[in-house]
């Protein structure tokens, strides 16, 4: 994806990130997220093929179960650029 294609692109996966981010905060902020848990996430989020490719690359990965909230903080950054 290219030009316009790719700015779109991107625009909706830092809305989607910011979407999850306030999904985590909003149920169980303070329980595990695991990696089963993250995948779920981006399930939930989008069901595009190529959405869903652009967050699993974006979503950093779960090696060991970490809090909901701290993981929505570390989506909001990468939303954010400040990642």
């Amino acid at each position: 994806m290219t030009g316009r294609g790719a700015a779109q692109r991107n625009r909706l996966v830092r809305q989607m990130l910011s979407e999850m981010a306030d999904r985590l905060e909003a149920r169980r902020p303070g329980a595990p997220l695991t990696s089963v848990g993250r995948l779920a996430l981006i399930q939930a989020t989008t069901m595009d093929p190529a959405l869903s490719s652009a967050l699993r690359g974006r979503c950093p990965e779960v090696a060991t179960p970490v809090v909901r909230r701290a993981y929505a903080a570390r989506l909001r950054e990468i939303a954010e650029g400040t990642a």
